[in-house]
């Protein structure tokens, strides 16, 4: 019950922070015992972008070759 309170009240400081910063909107558009509600939000754009990465070269070794170049070594 405690997490189920502490959800809510997460939920509703998100909601209250986004209406107080103009990223949603809500209005009400009709009175009555069963009023109307218009709530606007910020447009999204998405969309994807072709861009070249450097990638960094890992070079990697032979575990039989690590072995004979420690027994060379000896």
């Amino acid at each position: 019950m405690r997490a189920i309170l502490g959800l809510l009240l997460i939920v509703a400081i998100v909601v209250l922070g986004l209406v107080m910063t103009n990223v949603i909107d809500i209005r009400q558009t009709e009175e009555g015992s069963l009023p109307e509600f218009d709530v606007d939000t910020n447009d999204v754009e998405i969309g994807t972008e072709t861009r070249e990465v450097e990638v960094p070269v890992i070079e990697t070794r032979d575990e039989s070759a690590v072995e004979d170049a420690r027994e060379t070594a000896r």
